[in-house]
């Protein structure tokens, strides 16, 4: 059966990837960094591990605990910022917003990236909101953490080339979790079931897409 890993799956869009992903009888390995998640992720059917972007040993070990190759691995794991204007951006909350949404997928390339099969694919949640070319400015830490990723992103994938490794930034939409807020128009699933049609149906390696298969301007 085909196999998935899914790094920050406690709850929202993580937790619904592995949802939907056991459901359709895949082995999924996911993580998340408190035991209750764990525990929960484990009821589900999941292979849980206590892993966090942050820090690539805590990846290591995870990594080193798969056994078999991954033909999907998914970078799930941020967090939001919402500063209106420069005057307001506080330069710790800064660094730490751009070391989970920007290099914290990197890391988990570069650990868990290890285990993907040559011909597979691994997949970041982006977001438009990381577009220069659409830019509406304000909400400045979030906007550059995923700018970085993009650039990141296409990085990834010129390097893995030769590997037949599918990279993928994806916009999962406006959707209604602890970081969408209650305003969203969009479910968790659905939202996740049109992103994992975009993965399973992507062709091309290095691309900016949302949940339905859109091309997004970079």
């Amino acid at each position: 059966m085909p196999s998935v890993a899914v790094v920050g799956a406690s709850r929202g869009l993580g937790r619904e990837f592995v949802r939907q992903y056991l459901a359709d009888g895949w082995t999924v390995h996911a993580s998340a960094r408190q035991d209750a998640d764990l525990e929960s992720l484990r009821a589900l059917g999941a292979m849980a591990y206590r892993a966090d972007v942050g820090d690539e040993a805590s990846l290591a070990a995870m990594t080193a605990a798969i056994g078999g190759s991954l033909d999907l691995l998914i970078a799930n794991a941020g967090v939001g910022a919402r500063e209106p204007t420069l005057d307001e951006i506080d330069a710790a909350a800064w660094t730490r917003v751009m070391t989970i949404n920007a290099l914290g997928p990197l890391l988990v390339a570069r650990t868990l990236g290890k285990k993907v099969r040559q011909g597979g694919t691994i997949a970041a949640l982006s977001s438009v909101l990381g577009s220069i070319a659409d830019n509406g400015g304000g909400i400045w830490s979030y906007r550059m953490s995923k700018a970085a990723l993009n650039m990141g992103l296409s990085c990834l994938a010129l390097e893995l080339t030769p590997r037949d490794i599918k990279v993928l930034a994806l916009h999962p939409g406006w959707v209604r979790t602890d970081m969408g807020g209650a305003q969203a128009p969009l479910q968790p699933p659905e939202s996740v079931a049109g992103m994992r049609r975009v993965i399973a149906e992507a062709t091309a390696s290095g691309v900016f897409v949302d949940y339905s298969g859109k091309p997004l301007p970079w």
